[in-house]
């Protein structure tokens, strides 16, 4: 008759190796103490001494110490040093542990210590440089100098772990903060593009005037750059000369075309207010269009987003009027402006930034909605996005 138990697997050899060696041990007895009636020892015997032959290894013990240590793939003098230990006296293998634990300890150090600069390698700059461009270039944008960007960098590269930005990167403090850095310099190298695309726009070249100050001043109104044209050059700059990687939309010409509002009050001197930061002035009124189309404490998102798409129409109208338009050039739909892979990395950034918005306190509900309503009209509800004349 066969036996109901299972057959013993080859990989319970290690049971069996204990088994053998437990089967050498004699146990010791301890005898039986007398207790009163309320259970309390009352035996003046002293406690047996501890049975030295626990602590004794004989032939079997070494066997089976011997062959657990061959299964688990040591070397041969890994093996030796085992049973060596094993032979040793119970105080003396205590003290070989202790050094051991600190042995390791010292080698864990030096290998800290030798360990190389964090370097930010191709890949990840190339990344970096990427969603800093596209999120200058998006309609969700809420401030673009700050330190909201740059974290907003560092969530999309905790998120996706670009380059050698490997799980693990962000624990080390040094290598977040070369990371950090890069992600400033970046924002700080785009905006700078932006900037001087800006200048060129609407000002007269710089002139060799002895050591003299340069003043700036405007050209005539037909030299200067119409807002598509000065969209695409920004675009194409941001994309380092090559292929334009970011859609061309009427909500981002709107937006450049109030950077360039900014930069003409400069030139003439016609600013109110005591700041005359470029970045700051831009930001203040990003914040502005945002607050006055829920002035009246509305809550209705359809309304919020016509009175932001109608704040940013106008600012394009006005630009129009001021610096030109080509009436044979149109902005087109994204769709036609670039590959779908450009066009989906830069709703994924939109959608990025919406999603942070729905944590801040600058944006409310209504005016994301109202703000992806724009992105995609991008003009008065009568124009569409995909042909408006500039």
């Amino acid at each position: 008759m066969a036996s109901s138990s299972p057959n013993r697997r080859s990989d319970d050899s290690d049971d069996e190796d204990y088994s053998r060696l437990m089967s050498n041990v004699t146990p010791v007895t301890t005898p039986a103490r007398k207790r009163n009636a309320d259970h309390l020892d009352t035996s003046d015997d002293p406690l047996p001494p501890l049975d030295m032959a626990l602590l004794r290894v004989n032939g079997n013990h070494l066997g089976a110490i011997t062959n657990f240590a061959t299964r688990k793939r040591l070397r041969p003098e890994q093996v030796t040093a085992v049973e060596t230990f094993a032979r040793d006296p119970i105080a003396v293998q205590l003290g070989k542990i202790f050094a051991t634990c600190l042995a390791n300890e010292n080698a864990l150090a030096k290998f800290q210590a030798a360990k190389p600069t964090f370097e930010i390698n191709s890949a990840l700059k190339t990344n970096i440089t990427r969603a800093v461009n596209a999120m200058l270039c998006s309609s969700n944008i809420s401030q673009y100098r700050g330190e909201t960007g740059k974290n907003d960098v560092q969530a999309l590269l905790s998120r996706h772990r670009w380059g050698n930005f490997v799980v693990g990167t962000e624990h080390d403090q040094a290598a977040v903060g070369i990371v950090q850095k890069f992600i400033a310099e970046v924002f700080t190298q785009s905006r700078s593009i932006i900037k001087k695309e800006l200048v060129k726009s609407v000002e007269n070249p710089r002139t060799k005037n002895g050591g003299q100050k340069h003043v700036p001043s405007l050209r005539p109104k037909a030299a200067h750059t119409t807002i598509y044209q000065l969209t695409k050059t920004i675009v194409q700059k941001l994309s380092g000369g090559k292929t334009i990687s970011i859609p061309i939309t009427p909500a981002l010409c709107a937006r450049v075309a109030m950077m360039r509002k900014w930069h003409v009050k400069k030139i003439e001197g016609t600013l109110k207010a005591d700041n005359d930061d470029f970045w700051e002035l831009v930001d203040d009124d990003l914040q502005e269009i945002r607050k006055s189309a829920r002035s009246d404490n509305t809550t209705d998102p359809k309304l919020i987003a016509r009175r932001v798409a109608k704040a940013f129409s106008f600012i394009l109208e006005k630009d129009r009027k001021r610096h030109g338009s080509n009436p044979d050039e149109e902005i087109p739909a994204a769709t036609t402006t670039t590959d779908d892979a450009a066009i989906s990395y830069q709703a994924d950034i939109d959608e990025a930034l919406d999603a942070r918005n729905q944590g801040q306190g600058l944006s409310t509900a209504a005016e994301r909605e109202g703000e992806q309503i724009e992105s995609e009209a991008g003009a008065p509800a009568a124009a569409p996005e995909a042909e408006i004349d500039v």
